[in-house]
């Protein structure tokens, strides 16, 4: 119920910027047509679509894909970076808002490098052009669907990574651990039990005192971006 109460307020308040823009009275009001998943998440999916001008509202949520590889280890600020929508984009009802081949650009306008005790690195993007297959741009208005307005890895993996990463130190201090058990007079299967534990926490501690991770992506993952103004498409 407050989704669609939420849905018919943005469409009051875009109906009069849509009468300015395509300078008509004549518009149908449509949805957009997203996977199961996007749907459950997206606070709106209106569109209206009029002769001459479709007009994808604000708050939409749209799922795009990195059209290449991407990491933080060479990214550079000001770097554009490009995005596919697969398929392009439709309503349910049938029309075409984008076509297949549209891409969205973004530029990098922040990164943060990975930092000591696994604080992993983290991008900001700035999404800011549609670019239609014909080569002609359109300027958008989106930001990352998330609570975060950066893509970093998450902690698991950065967890993973510092266990994985010290496996030879773990297996080091483990031997230790086992002189320990000798030397305090424990027969060495004792020694083996003290020393297991040793050994995993001095692993662990190293792990979380090297840097974190590199945020990277790869040719095809997916990401959610939502507009934060209506995306207007003239015909």
């Amino acid at each position: 119920m407050k989704k669609k109460i939420f849905s018919l307020l943005l469409l009051l308040m875009t109906i009069t910027d849509c009468y300015a823009l395509a300078d008509t009275k004549m518009f149908d009001t449509e949805h957009l047509k997203v996977n199961n998943e996007v749907a459950k998440k997206t606070p709106t999916n209106i569109v209206l679509t009029s002769n001459v001008l479709n007009t994808v509202i604000e708050y939409n949520v749209i799922e795009i894909q990195f059209a290449e590889d991407f990491s933080t280890k060479t990214a550079k600020i000001g770097d554009k970076v490009g995005f596919l929508i697969k398929d392009g984009l439709k309503t349910q009802e049938g029309t075409c808002i984008l076509p297949d081949g549209s891409q969205i650009e973004a530029e990098v306008v922040k990164i943060e490098k990975p930092k000591s005790f696994n604080r992993s690195g983290k991008v900001t993007l700035c999404f800011d052009k549609v670019i239609l297959p014909d080569g002609r741009k359109i300027d958008l208005s989106a930001k990352l669907y998330s609570q975060k307005e950066f893509l970093s890895r998450g902690k698991l993996n950065a967890l993973g990574k510092g266990l994985g990463t010290t496996l030879g130190a773990g297996a080091i201090a483990t031997g230790a651990g086992c002189g320990i058990g000798v030397a305090a007079g424990a027969v060495i299967i004792g020694g083996f039990a003290i020393g297991l534990p040793v050994g995993i926490a001095v692993g662990a501690l190293a792990g979380l005192c090297t840097p974190g991770l590199h945020y990277k992506a790869k040719s095809g993952d997916p990401l959610l971006i939502q507009l934060t103004d209506n995306l207007n498409i003239n015909k």
